[in-house]
């Protein structure tokens, strides 16, 4: 599991509970390639289909590329953690400048 910040995976977030983001789809890896080494745990951005204009800090939308086949908001409010063996593969990369908005949104959010 080579996985490292900026990359888009697939992930399996069921059973989701309440609101949480549910079903087989993609995220962002947030941990670092080292943390996700050591740990047993991996730090994510779940993506939604369902696209909100201007709702930053909360969302940040990506385009399509590689294996990520649609317009996607990257869900920044519903970052979570969880067993690396929700990971499936790999899908796709963002850019230097997607994930520093990403990450800029997230200080935010945070304060």
């Amino acid at each position: 599991m080579g996985y490292k910040r900026g990359d888009i995976v697939l992930v399996d977030f069921n059973p989701a509970k309440g609101g949480e983001i549910g079903k087989l789809r993609p995220a962002v890896v947030m941990s670092s390639a080292e943390e996700v080494r050591i740990l047993q745990t991996v730090i994510v951005i779940p993506l939604s289909t369902v696209i909100e204009p201007d709702s930053f800090p909360y969302r940040y939308t990506l385009k399509p590329r590689e294996r990520l086949k649609k317009q996607s908001d990257a869900c920044i409010y519903e970052i979570r953690a969880l067993s690396k063996k929700r990971i499936k593969e790999k899908i796709a990369d963002l850019s230097k400048d997607e994930l520093q908005s990403i990450q800029r949104g997230l200080c935010t959010i945070l304060g």
